[in-house]
């Protein structure tokens, strides 16, 4: 259902006042496009992903083009993976995640690397989870993989990169790594309810459908119209045979959120029942 510092030089010119000689030009104020530049930031880079991704690319690259570093490399890949180019996207996140002293970097000139703080370390973590979720978005799982693994070395116990890297492990085939990594689970109602249904697929996976249940069932008590847990429950009830109790999940899914990426595959189960009620 992702450059160098984004520190923008800011100059002051200091003149001594002295009167232009006899014919001489008059001296004019700076143009308003010589400081536009300063009120360039991250948040503005980002306000219109949603609704105008476009825009938001061509802010970036604006941006880049006057100095724009990082931050600026970040939100134009935000903003491609917006507009379809989600495998440029991806290998831009991954590759700037690497960068060290977000959102500084280094220096240019410099000869030795830059330094990372805690907070450039946490930022660094959420370039890489971004990568890890543009590289899934692009049927990649392995690189995918391989960002959300780096940005675990970046910040250990983040709870988003758990995650992210629960959900690909599940998608390659790797369900004890899955439960591995969401093992305590996430104490945040939301993160741990995303957790469980994460959870719920792995033990499908290893064949153990009444723990999987447990895990959807607990998430449906907190919030009974959670469409993810809806659609791993249908496919719980399609494995033990339970074909009319699945359509139904299915089919709510469809109901809750026609647009999403679950309503999709949602779909897919039910044609598939329709074509093979008995099916496992």
């Amino acid at each position: 259902m992702l450059a160098l510092p984004v520190v923008l030089a800011c100059r002051s010119a200091w003149a001594t006042a002295e009167a232009p000689a006899a014919g001489a030009p008059p001296v004019t104020a700076p143009a308003a496009a010589d400081t536009e530049h300063e009120a360039w930031t991250f948040s503005r880079c980002t306000a219109t992903l949603a609704d105008d991704p476009e825009g938001a690319l061509d802010y970036a690259e604006d941006w880049q083009g006057h100095g724009g570093g990082l931050e600026a490399g970040q939100c134009a890949a935000l903003a491609r993976m917006e507009v379809g180019d989600v495998a440029t996207a991806a290998a831009s996140l991954d590759r700037l995640a690497r960068m060290p002293g977000w959102p500084a970097g280094v220096p240019q000139g410099a000869r030795a690397p830059a330094e990372d703080t805690p907070q450039s370390l946490r930022r660094r973590a959420k370039v890489a989870e971004e990568a890890a979720r543009a590289w899934q978005a692009d049927d990649s799982p392995k690189q995918a993989m391989d960002s959300a693994t780096y940005g675990l070395t970046l910040a250990p116990k983040d709870t988003a990169l758990h995650l992210v890297y629960a959900r690909v492990a599940v998608e390659l085939g790797q369900p004890q790594r899955a439960i591995d990594m969401l093992t305590p689970l996430p104490t945040a109602p939301a993160a741990r309810d995303d957790a469980l249904v994460v959870r719920a697929g792995a033990w499908r996976q290893l064949g153990r459908i009444d723990q999987g249940m447990v895990d959807i069932d607990v998430v449906l008590a907190d919030m009974p119209h959670n469409v993810p847990a809806l659609l791993e429950r249908g496919i719980l009830h399609q494995r033990e045979g339970q074909m009319e109790a699945a359509r139904a999940d299915w089919q709510e899914v469809v109901t809750l959120a026609p647009d999403s990426d679950e309503a999709d595959l949602a779909r897919q189960d039910l044609s598939l029942l329709e074509t093979d009620p008995e099916a496992p």
